[in-house]
């Protein structure tokens, strides 16, 4: 008789640890989230000629950034009344940081750009007045004039966004 309940406490048991297996399997398969992706890098030239070579504006585009700044996006969009020029990095300390251009309307374009930003005064750059604007989770510099419309942001303080903005070249 004791023979039989100590395979039936030893089946209990197994059985038991099956179950409580299958509960932590499900709670590991509903929980356990992949690591994130590192940053993809990405060749900007190829873009930037395209955009060059279309855009009825002039395309700006980054010099003399240091080899720790990694290029994530670039794009060139070309519309039927407009083209938008993307180019997105990422900087030594993966703070965010684009230019976007267009030939649009400036006022829809720097509310996207700028996240729904409030101007938040203006600073001189080269002679030229941007207009600040502050977001939830970033800043933009914003210069709009007969040419097209260029939007600086990220989520770095004004005077990097400006550190940026001076190394834009055509």
């Amino acid at each position: 008789m004791s023979d039989d309940r100590t395979k039936r406490g030893l089946r209990d048991l197994v059985l038991s640890l099956a179950v409580v297996g299958l509960f932590v399997g499900f709670l590991f398969a509903v929980v356990w989230r992949p690591a994130p992706e590192a940053v993809k890098v990405v060749d900007p030239l190829p873009m930037l000629q395209v955009a060059r070579e279309q855009a009825e504006y002039p395309v700006l585009a980054p010099v003399g950034l240091g080899t720790d700044w990694r290029a994530t996006s670039a794009r060139f969009e070309q519309g039927e009344a407009s083209s938008t020029w993307f180019l997105g990095y990422v900087n030594p300390d993966d703070e965010f940081v684009a230019v976007t251009q267009t030939d649009g309307s400036p006022e829809e374009f720097i509310q996207e750009q700028t996240v729904q930003g409030s101007p938040d005064g203006t600073r001189e750059i080269a002679g030229q007045t941007w207009q600040q604007y502050r977001g939830e989770d970033q800043q933009s510099l914003v210069l709009s004039g007969p040419e097209g419309t260029t939007v600086v942001t990220g989520t770095v303080s004004y005077d990097e966004l400006q550190s940026f903005v001076e190394r834009l070249r055509t």
